[in-house]
């Protein structure tokens, strides 16, 4: 048996004329700190992510944008590497408000902090798995700039964040619990306390 890591491509470069892709996100999201998540209790198939446990009594936190094109920057772009080459995962979000609370209880955290971020994208695929895509599962999400512009015609005074994921060993991950409707629930129950025991 090979201990060598199969890198070559597995079917055909083709475009699905009956299902076209497009671009863009849709304007909710998820966003963890990472480590509230159970990695050891998750269940990871090549690059779907079909069980996302979160540790007892932690919940992850809606993310929403407004406007016509919804986290706006998001990318991922190729690491090219001595060895390997890997991915870097780019989340920018944007917070609408100010004050004390949303200082401390959002900006300060997002400062310091390593996280794991679901968005939905436009494009859902033929059998949903290409909707929920997960950002820094592997190595966390953290934040490279944080800017409150007073003067923003775009923010209104509000902060704009850049998370980025850097050397993830794949290019995208996914969430996908074995139908549309189930990953629908299992994405809406990561906003919800766990409150079962983990052993």
């Amino acid at each position: 048996m090979s201990n060598l890591c199969e890198t070559l491509i597995k079917q055909a470069i083709t475009a699905d004329c009956e299902n076209p892709i497009v671009r863009g996100l849709e304007p909710d999201g998820v966003i963890i700190n990472r480590g509230d998540i159970d990695f050891a209790s998750c269940t990871v198939t090549g690059n779907i992510i079909s069980s996302l446990v979160l540790k007892t009594a932690k919940n992850g936190y809606p993310v929403y944008q407004m406007g016509s094109a919804p986290f706006t920057g998001t990318t991922v772009s190729l690491t090219t590497g001595t060895y390997k080459n890997k991915f870097q995962n780019q989340v920018v979000i944007a917070v609408l408000d100010n004050g004390p609370d949303v200082a401390e209880k959002i900006i300060d955290g997002l400062a310091n902090g390593s996280f794991v971020v679901i968005l939905r994208n436009r494009h859902k695929g033929t059998d949903g798995k290409a909707e929920y895509q997960v950002f820094g599962y592997y190595q966390g999400l953290v934040a490279t700039a944080i800017e409150n512009d007073k003067y923003s015609e775009d923010l209104d005074g509000g902060w704009l964040v850049t998370l980025q994921e850097s050397n993830a060993p794949k290019s995208a991950m996914f969430f996908f619990v074995n139908s549309s409707a189930a990953t629908e629930t299992a994405y809406n129950s990561l906003i919800e306390p766990n409150t079962s025991v983990q052993h």
